[in-house]
């Protein structure tokens, strides 16, 4: 009689185990709203990263946007002091590849005004970068 109540036991106990990787995973594949509520819109402005997995992709994706920014107006300043204090008349002029003049998850090109040297990203979200 023993054996029997100690395999039920694992039975049962392996069932749980399940059942709750089962409800993380929904979570992580659904997002925060996947219990009761209705969907939730996206804290972001652009309206991606609806779930978990997703938030957490464009997140990184907005940091990759942020150090191309970084990069290229680095390259402006040193485009500046190697040209008598003159911005480029384009991005293209910076040589530091075309993957940087461009925002990684809309793939929009960055606005550069030549006048003043700013750039700047059109993405949705990306105004303060």
């Amino acid at each position: 009689m023993r054996r029997r109540t100690e395999s039920a036991q694992t039975l049962v106990a392996s069932l749980i185990v399940i059942a709750i990787i089962l409800i993380l995973v929904v979570v992580m594949f659904k997002g925060s709203g996947a219990f009761g509520s209705k969907d939730q819109p996206s804290p972001r402005k652009d309206g991606l990263g609806t779930t978990v997995i997703g938030g957490v992709k464009y997140a990184a994706k907005d940091e990759v946007c942020r150090s191309n920014l970084s990069q290229v107006r680095s390259a402006i300043e040193i485009f500046k002091t190697t040209n008598d204090d003159q911005p480029p008349a384009t991005l293209a002029d910076t040589r530091i590849g075309n993957d940087f003049y461009q925002c990684p998850i809309g793939h929009e090109p960055y606005r550069y005004d030549p006048t003043t040297g700013r750039v700047t990203c059109p993405h949705p979200g990306h105004e303060s970068f």
